[in-house]
């Protein structure tokens, strides 16, 4: 593996939107993805990852539940939230919150290369 690359753990549950952020980010840095809180804890204990692109919402609960220990673990690690509706002023260690109905591709291209 290219240690160059930069490598991102996208926790999301859509398998469609996990797709879509995958070709917006294709050559740009590697992805693994999470369906579920459970399976994001597990791959985050197993690997290290450069950002985390996070769905607010889980089927198993909440992605601020991941905010606050991953805080605890790793405070640098920079956090992208993707949110059905605008939460910014709710978000506390987080680098970056998208409204996944108003997302703007260069604008998240932009994001992950600066984070």
């Amino acid at each position: 593996m290219n240690q160059n690359i930069k490598r991102i753990l996208h926790v999301e549950d859509s398998k469609s939107f996990q797709q879509y952020i995958a070709a917006v980010l294709s050559g740009i840095v590697e992805i693994t993805c999470a369906s579920t809180l459970k399976e994001a804890r597990l791959l985050i204990k197993a690997s290290r990852y450069d950002l985390v692109l996070l769905d607010f919402t889980l089927p198993d609960g909440s992605g601020s539940d991941l905010i606050h220990e991953l805080a605890e673990q790793d405070a640098t690690i920079p956090i992208i939230v993707f949110s059905a509706h605008d939460i910014t002023s709710t978000m506390i260690n987080v680098s970056k919150v998208f409204v996944k109905g108003q997302l703007n591709e260069q604008e998240l291209i932009g994001a992950v290369r600066a984070l």
